[in-house]
């Protein structure tokens, strides 16, 4: 979907990121009219913005009760990581071969900020950065956007559960493992590093909907 104006897409990433954040929680309402007088802007922006982000799977829009933030239940969890294992291993696969000595420095840098960051956005952000660093050399642009959309429909589930106690160490050794396989070239391995990575973070989101439903 196209953005119809710069304010659209400055819109788009506001809400975006406050519902990643999860300063706006799944289920609640996303009145137009709210938006519009919280950002400063008309209706037109906001509505065509929450159109972009029901196509990125944060927002539902019911045609009789307006827009809501998108919830997420275990069926959902496992598709969209069933889809994130095999988009993004296809990814890293095509990015290895043109991988060189400039991006792999780019990809260990951003590791090293991640094993030093105690703020959880920040690392959350870093984290994002990393994937996307060792996925951009593939140069499959559609892939990459996918990867992005079905980061986003399971990431606000992180931000809500996920400390610096919980698989960090888990996360540094996996990053670790993922950018020796990707530096030696060695795709098969890569793939498996890759996998088991996101399965144990699958196994954290399903985790916190399980808390949600139980009320914990």
């Amino acid at each position: 979907m196209k953005l119809s104006s710069p304010a659209t897409a400055l819109v788009v990433q506001r809400i975006r990121d406050r519902i990643v954040s999860g300063d706006i929680p799944p289920g609640a309402p996303l009145r137009q009219e709210d938006l519009a007088a919280r950002m400063g802007v008309s209706r037109i922006p906001i509505r065509d913005a929450l159109a972009r982000l029901e196509a990125e799977g944060l927002v539902e829009i019911r045609s009789d009760r307006g827009a809501y933030v998108a919830g997420l239940d275990r069926d959902r969890c496992v598709e969209v990581f069933d889809l994130r294992v095999l988009i993004e291993c296809d990814t890293l696969g095509h990015a290895i071969p043109r991988h060189h000595a400039r991006s792999l420095r780019a990809a260990r840098a951003i590791q090293a900020e991640l094993e030093v960051e105690d703020e959880t956005m920040r690392w959350l952000e870093g984290d994002r950065r990393f994937h996307e660093a060792l996925y951009e050399p593939s140069g499959r642009e559609l892939s990459l956007q996918m990867v992005r959309t079905l980061r986003n429909a399971v990431e606000r589930f992180c931000v809500a559960r996920l400390s610096h106690a919980t698989r960090r160490d888990e996360c540094r050794d996996e990053h670790r493992d993922l950018l020796e396989a990707v530096a030696a070239r060695d795709s098969e391995q890569a793939r498996t590093c890759l996998t088991r990575h996101l399965r144990a973070t699958q196994e954290v989101v399903l985790s916190a909907l399980d808390e949600d439903r139980s009320g914990k």
